[in-house]
């Protein structure tokens, strides 16, 4: 009897074991990612991830993430496919820091590594989730041992190391400088380069340490009315406390942009034949942002390479896309839409063909859209550019780049919400607003870009969306190469399967299959097609 007892105490204390999942709410979600990711906060409506407990389990199961590179690379947030998760988790990617070689390079587009600005998850907190992972992301249950979370041991970046001067180009550097903790530390810095002439420019490269928010570099010209900067000294945007330096403000109003990134590793090539001319009489004003939410201070630095090419080298002069609406009033407690259209021919009175496009806005920004415009149609409507995260908005490249001709334009439109008590409007400071499309383009249409590229082969394959963008049906068009089971699945932006098109085992070879989406409102949709451990997901946009 002593014995049965004793046994049933046991039993009693295992049923009350806590589960897997909610140690690592307990001990990671909610110390470590609530303080962005709750309800109301604006990060996590930018990056559609909430972690609190009332719901953070069913934010992260067999969710699309929001990030456009993401979900088109086939990942889910977290899924329940057991040890193949493991190599389609987007949460995995962005907390997994000991793998920050291949995040940084391989996918740059995905933003940085979290937890943002603070320490990164302990190496046996990483494990434990990685082991949950693999065990199917169950909510109940223990699938991996706790004494796991006993490892403190944290990943720490390697010592950051200066990008290599450029054979035929300049190098600018900025740093090492302090960013205090809770503090947000930007600030420029004006130069020359010893170099006379104009510098044309076919390549960038940037290196920023950890912790950054943006770097770009900003020219002036001949209506400056005022003396220019001076020379090699940082000029901090605000004081230690937090107040703004009003003659870094005054600057700020007449500055020409020339290149920025968000990305913390960036090389970027222009299309052949294609360079920037840059005209260096007026210097270069260096601006780097960065966000420090950890308690310690960090370290701050940046690298930029400009590569030159002769002049005889160059077919088309590569120019600055910059569209801005700075009729901003966002009303204090409410999502507000703004629209504004471009007419390309007007604005450049000429033919032009853009080749890059990437947003620019504050905080308060959930949504960037840009869509091709016709005079001629004005039912004509091609959302050609998202962005659903401010703080990391994509690069889009177009190959080949888009023409304009006359008559031919471009629609901005971008969704805020204002969580503060105060009306914003259009300013320079983080506390205010912009909405601006940054890009790349060159006058006329005779340039050809890279028309070699061949179709990388795949066992699984959406070869057509036809008609994309549509209203109200459209036919999806795979094929596979092996018998297995196979969905078919309709995703939200959110990330939530609104419909399931195929579940089952298919004949090898070519299908085709109608989604009627007269139930559904209009906006971005994906398509992800699946077998075993091989997904391929493709973006429909369905405009009523």
């Amino acid at each position: 009897m002593r014995y049965l007892f004793i046994l049933i105490i046991f039993l009693n204390f295992l049923s009350g074991q806590s589960s897997t999942w909610d140690i690592i709410q307990d001990t990671v979600w909610t110390p470590k990612c609530v303080m962005c990711h709750d309800h109301g906060l604006y990060f996590a409506e930018q990056s559609g991830l909430i972690l609190a407990e009332d719901v953070a389990y069913e934010e992260l199961i067999n969710i699309v993430p929001t990030n456009i590179f993401a979900a088109e690379d086939g990942l889910e947030l977290v899924g329940t496919d057991g040890i193949t998760s493991i190599y389609s988790s987007f949460l995995w990617e962005k907390i997994n820091a000991n793998d920050y070689e291949h995040f940084y390079e391989d996918h740059p587009e995905y933003g940085s590594l979290m937890p943002l600005g603070t320490e990164f998850l302990t190496n046996g907190e990483l494990e434990y989730i990685r082991q949950w992972i693999i065990a199917g992301a169950p909510e109940t249950g223990v699938v991996a041992d706790e004494s796991l979370l006993e490892d403190t041991t944290i990943f720490e970046i390697p010592e950051f190391e200066p990008l290599p001067l450029p054979e035929n180009g300049v190098q600018f550097h900025l740093g090492p400088f302090e960013v205090p903790p809770q503090f947000e530390r930007e600030l420029f810095y004006y130069t020359e380069v010893d170099t006379q002439g104009i510098l044309f420019v076919n390549r960038i490269e940037t290196a920023l340490a950890p912790g950054s928010h943006h770097f770009i570099v900003y020219t002036y010209d001949d209506d400056l009315s005022f003396q220019l900067p001076e020379l090699n000294i940082i000029r901090d945007l605000r004081y230690p406390d937090g107040s703004y330096n009003q003659y870094v403000l005054y600057y700020m109003a007449y500055q020409k942009f020339i290149t920025g990134t968000q990305t913390r590793f960036f090389d970027y090539r222009l299309p052949e034949g294609v360079a920037l001319r840059i005209d260096p009489s007026y210097g270069f004003d260096l601006n780097i942002h960065y966000a420090n939410y950890s308690n310690d201070a960090i370290i701050g630095e940046v690298y930029n390479n400009y590569h030159f090419v002769d002049s005889t080298d160059v077919d088309h002069i590569g120019k600055i896309l910059q569209l801005n609406n700075n009729d901003i009033v966002l009303p204090p407690g409410e999502e507000t839409t703004l629209n504004k259209s471009f007419w390309m021919f007007e604005e450049f009175g000429e033919i032009i063909s853009i080749f890059q496009l990437f947003s620019h806005a504050h905080k308060h920004n959930t949504e960037f859209k840009v869509f091709r415009r016709s005079q001629s149609d004005p039912y004509y409507k091609e959302l050609i550019y998202l962005a659903l995260d401010w703080d990391h908005p994509p690069i889009i490249e177009y190959n080949p780049p888009m023409v304009f001709h006359e008559g031919d334009g471009l629609e901005l439109e971008a969704t805020f919400y204002n969580d503060t008590d105060e009306e914003i409007n259009f300013g320079l400071l983080s506390t205010d607003e912009m909405m601006i499309l940054f890009g790349l383009y060159y006058e006329g249409e005779n340039l050809a870009i890279d028309d070699t590229d061949e179709p990388i082969p795949t066992q699984i394959r959406i070869s057509k969306i036809y008609p994309n963008p549509f209203n109200p049906t459209t036919t999806i068009r795979f094929s596979i190469d092996k018998k297995l089971n196979t969905s078919l699945k309709i995703f939200d932006i959110s990330g939530h399967i609104v419909e399931t098109l195929i579940s089952g085992d298919l004949v090898v070879g070519e299908h085709e299959i109608n989604w009627d989406a007269s139930d559904f409102s209009s906006g971005v949709y994906f398509a992800k097609l699946s077998q075993s451990d091989n997904t391929v997901v493709k973006k429909l946009i369905l405009l009523k």
